[in-house]
């Protein structure tokens, strides 16, 4: 099986950049006079349709062992040489498939390294990100105080139980925070 979410995501990337549907793109690459050509555009269709491909081997050199399994292939020399033939394909089509998917991207910018986002704020205080957790903090530790091994399953529903709302992200890094301060209240 290939990773569909990989060929999905590489075209749902390319129609977000061009704000158009692939099967459109792919007809409006076609040289017609008096018209500009995109070559990105080309390029990024180019590295599209040998992911398509390679996603399309990748099954079918997956669906061979399979098949070989399911039929109880002979341990035979050359039955245990055939399937190790295949597992090298997988490897080596598996490997293509994840430079030709960072090269779509890279073309179109996915890759660049992006400042994680601040935390948003809280509706009720109006705190954000830091001053947010500074805020969390005294109750959070209590809470862990209380818990030997304390997860996000127990710190929610603790916090939430106190009238505070949090969310999954505000969540973690809470959770990050007091296990940093763990960390280094044992190393001191």
């Amino acid at each position: 099986m290939t990773d569909p979410t990989t060929l999905d995501s590489s075209r749902r990337l390319i129609e977000r950049q061009y704000g158009r549907p692939i099967q459109q793109l792919t007809y409006d690459t076609i040289p017609r006079p008096g018209r500009d050509h995109d070559p990105v555009l080309s390029a990024a269709l180019n590295l599209y349709g040998g992911l398509r491909e390679t996603s399309a081997r990748l099954t079918e050199a997956r669906q061979r062992v399979r098949q070989l399994l399911n039929d109880g292939h002979d341990s035979t020399a050359d039955g245990t040489a055939g399937l190790l033939n295949l597992a090298q394909d997988i490897h080596a089509l598996t490997t293509r498939h994840v430079t030709e998917a960072r090269a779509l991207g890279d073309l179109l910018g996915a890759n660049q390294p992006t400042l994680p986002l601040p935390l948003p704020c809280t509706a009720s205080t109006g705190i954000c990100a830091a001053d947010d957790l500074d805020e969390l903090l005294p109750l959070a530790r209590r809470i862990a105080a209380g818990s030997p091994h304390l997860t996000r399953a127990k710190l929610g529903p603790a916090l939430r139980a106190h009238g505070i709302r949090v969310s999954n992200q505000r969540l973690g890094a809470l959770l990050n925070r007091l296990r940093t301060e763990t960390l280094l209240g044992t190393a001191a």
